[in-house]
């Protein structure tokens, strides 16, 4: 029997893309907690923090960068103008190599070497995030993100390029200086696989992306839309991961990130800073991750998946139900966050 409209209480909640289970549970918001005093929060004076001068600091050469865009003057700019520098991590999860790696057997289990690229993304104002940048500063930074995307994605060996941003110390961020992250991978994670077989299954069946239908879906209901321009769309998903979480889909249908044109990263830049000031405005400031999701590096199309930015703040701590399990609780139904975000100027 399929009921109309959330459940009051408790409600299992299925992600029609992975296929995963979620529970809404409302009534946790009620329970008991330890006061906290004071929330930890990164701090770096200018003279100690490594990414303003980044150069300076050893990061080397730059792998890319680009100057401001309202950089004025006659000539060329050189890299004391900088406003994006990419740069290899000085501590990479991953590191390049020639050879591509193979699987090894090793009894019942099996290894990989860890190859491929970890690169940091830096923005050059030191306090500035994403949220307070401008529509044309921000859009500076996705084409940086573009135009990393497109040289690894070359790379023989690399199956799948992630972008990320962490902001805070709750989220796995080490600097304060804002910046973001590229990690370049040989295989496809577990996470984007589960989202890629979802989005072929749909489209097997159906004949249409399965993300499509949902934003028609979504764009007719309205309950969990917060945000929209003529490009993109900010929706609260029906099956959240965590409270408030949001997701920015473009309107008009495409597999990959790495297509979007100039007019395109002006429309997304405006609808990520507008949903962060938003979670800012109405959380009162959490950390929070937001990454892109995107076809496979070597995928020729595909026509079933729709590429999308998740943005996940930083509200719960994962106990023994979610260990357990494996199932996200979230206490905020998408609904009720939709419309807290909706409300916030």
């Amino acid at each position: 029997m399929t009921k109309k409209g959330p459940v009051p209480g408790s409600e299992f909640r299925r992600d029609p893309v992975s296929g995963d289970w979620i529970l809404v549970a409302s009534g946790r918001q009620k329970r008991p907690r330890a006061k906290v005093a004071h929330r930890d929060r990164l701090s770096s004076a200018v003279k100690e923090c490594p990414f303003d001068d980044p150069q300076a600091s050893g990061n080397g050469v730059p792998l890319l960068w680009l100057p401001h865009p309202k950089r004025t003057g006659s000539g060329e700019p050189d890299a004391k103008d900088w406003w994006v520098w990419i740069a290899p991590n000085k501590f990479p999860a991953l590191r390049p190599h020639r050879d591509c790696p193979q699987i090894e057997g090793d009894g019942s289990y099996q290894r990989m070497s860890g190859v491929g690229f970890h690169e940091i993304i830096i923005t050059r104002d030191h306090d500035r995030r994403v949220s307070e940048m401008t529509p044309e500063e921000a859009e500076t930074v996705l084409y940086a993100y573009q135009e990393r995307y497109r040289a690894l994605q070359r790379e023989p060996c690399i199956e799948y390029i992630l972008i990320f941003h962490n902001q805070g110390p709750a989220a796995g961020a080490t600097v304060y200086h804002p910046h973001s992250q590229l990690i370049a991978l040989p295989i496809i994670p577990p996470d984007v696989s589960r989202s890629l077989e979802g989005s072929r299954t749909y489209y097997a069946a159906h004949g249409r992306c399965v993300h499509c239908s949902m934003l028609d879906w979504e764009r007719e209901k309205k309950e969990r839309v917060v945000y929209e321009n003529d490009r993109f769309l900010v929706l609260s998903p029906f099956a959240p991961r965590v409270s408030y979480e949001m997701r920015i889909y473009p309107k008009k249908h495409e597999s990959r990130f790495e297509n979007a044109d100039a007019s395109d990263r002006l429309a997304l830049s405006d609808a990520l800073s507008v949903i962060l000031r938003k979670i800012k405005k109405t959380m009162d400031d959490p950390d929070y991750n937001f990454f892109i999701h995107t076809a496979p590096a070597k995928a020729t199309g595909p026509d079933y998946y729709h590429w999308h930015i998740e943005v996940l703040p930083h509200t719960s701590t994962w106990a023994g139900l979610e260990l357990g399990t494996g199932i996200e609780v979230v206490a905020i139904p998408p609904e009720e966050a939709a419309g807290a975000l909706r409300a916030a100027k």
